[in-house]
């Protein structure tokens, strides 16, 4: 006869497996979130480093003016990484689980973020010499392209209903759109950029200060009225 200590229980093996598959995920998701909330922080740091502490006493203020471009160049770049690392968050936070091609997408946004204080430096050295159109694309096109990848990463977790949760699907499609609206308003930017390259700084900063606004404001209102329709569902007839 059999041991007792020999049988397997069926449901308790499934539950099993299903629980250390579950483990398996959220530790992917805390490393997906770990390694980006990284990368994020690190290259905001770097971006300070193109402003030098002026070494002579006299004259401060004027050399500090000086250093405008320096200045409003690290304030946009600033603003769009915070964008973005806002974007990043909202989607994440709504992922049941992570697929390879997700993965790939992510870190493709990620080189594109890393090179940003690069286009900065380039953009702000040469805003007011003969190399400001060519220096101007290149960092409207960073910008552009950060963006362009984070619009495709959020689409094809759309097309994956897999990876999120069901009743999550109604904020995707609404970051959906907040991101190729995103798109969008760079692409116009970078147009400017090539035809008149003395506007790009101001394109850039509108462009950008859209995009880091209307996502905050956009949300406030799209979690406002899904905590209604909740409420309303919530409530007995």
């Amino acid at each position: 006869m059999m041991s007792t200590d020999d049988e397997t229980d069926p449901l308790s093996s499934g539950s099993d497996s299903r629980s250390a598959r579950r483990t398996r995920t959220w530790r992917s998701l805390n490393r997906l979130e770990a390694f980006s909330d990284g990368v994020f922080a690190i290259v905001t740091t770097i971006l300070i480093f193109n402003l030098k502490v002026p070494e002579s006493p006299d004259g401060l203020l004027n050399q500090l003016r000086d250093q405008w471009p320096s200045f409003l160049g690290y304030i946009i770049a600033f603003a769009f990484i915070g964008g973005l690392w806002i974007a990043h968050t909202n989607l994440t936070r709504l992922l049941d689980t992570v697929d390879p091609i997700f993965l790939a997408l992510n870190l493709l946004q990620l080189f594109f973020v890393s090179t940003l204080p690069f286009s900065t430096s380039l953009f702000t050295a040469h805003m007011l010499d003969s190399g400001r159109r060519v220096a101007a694309v290149a960092f409207a096109l960073n910008l552009g392209l950060s963006a362009l990848v984070g619009a495709i990463l959020v689409s094809y977790v759309a097309r994956r209903p897999e990876l999120v949760r069901a009743p999550d699907r109604a904020e995707l499609a609404w970051l959906k759109r907040q991101r190729w609206i995103g798109v969008a308003l760079l692409a116009v930017s970078l147009v400017i950029s090539v035809l008149l390259p003395q506007g790009a700084i101001v394109a850039d900063f509108v462009a950008v200060l859209l995009l880091l606004v209307k996502p905050l404001w956009g949300f406030r209102r799209f979690d406002a009225g899904a905590t209604r329709a909740r409420s309303a569902a919530d409530r007995p007839r």
